[in-house]
């Protein structure tokens, strides 16, 4: 069971860091680490975010290596840095309004670059993703698949294997990536750093 008041200042940092979140779940745990120092763990469980205006459908994150504090005499709730791991959702209409959002427009341009052609949505169909042209005329179907390394996720042409670099961040880890019937999930690792 997690404090009320530990909780309220969890649910205040993340309406205070995304544009829109609605939180499902905060849990707090104690774990022992392998030198048996208890360490709090925090998960949190959300769905309908919007962050750095990136849609997400819905999200689980785990905290971990967590030092929540309480300075009473100070008035103030304190974490040190930890490390998240971060599973998400990402749909269709995610994905779409987040190419069309103007923060990511040079994003979609390298992306419409790379495929050859203006695209007006994307669809996510037999863990492919195909690319809507704009003009009606256009029959160019080619379909796409997303690449993974340490750090980084392109976009690979699943014919010629051809690749766009569209995630490249040394503060992340991707552990995991699929692309499913209609929908992308994510798993990342990412340094939590709070000043």
């Amino acid at each position: 069971m997690i404090p009320k008041l530990i909780r309220l200042g969890v649910e205040t940092i993340l309406k205070i860091i995304c544009e829109k979140i609605k939180i499902i779940n905060i849990q707090k745990f104690n774990k022992k680490d392998n030198s048996n120092v208890i360490k709090d763990e925090l998960h949190i469980k959300a769905e309908s975010i919007i962050f750095n205006k990136i849609n997400i459908s819905d999200i689980n994150i785990i905290i971990r290596d967590l030092a929540l504090k309480l300075a009473f005499n100070k008035k103030k709730f304190l974490i040190n840095n930890c490390n998240a791991e971060i599973y998400m959702r990402l749909t269709r209409e995610n994905i779409n309004k987040t190419l069309f959002n103007n923060k990511w427009r040079k994003l979609k341009t390298s992306i419409e670059s790379f495929i050859s052609m203006s695209f007006e949505s994307i669809e996510i169909n037999n863990k492919s993703i195909y690319f809507i042209p704009s003009d009606p005329l256009s029959n160019k179907k080619i379909d796409y698949t997303l690449s993974y390394d340490i750090n980084s996720i392109s976009l690979v042409n699943n014919i010629n294997q051809e690749k766009l670099l569209i995630l490249n961040d040394k503060n992340i880890r991707v552990k995991n990536l699929l692309i499913c019937k209609s929908y992308i999930e994510l798993e990342i690792i990412s340094k939590v750093i709070f000043n």
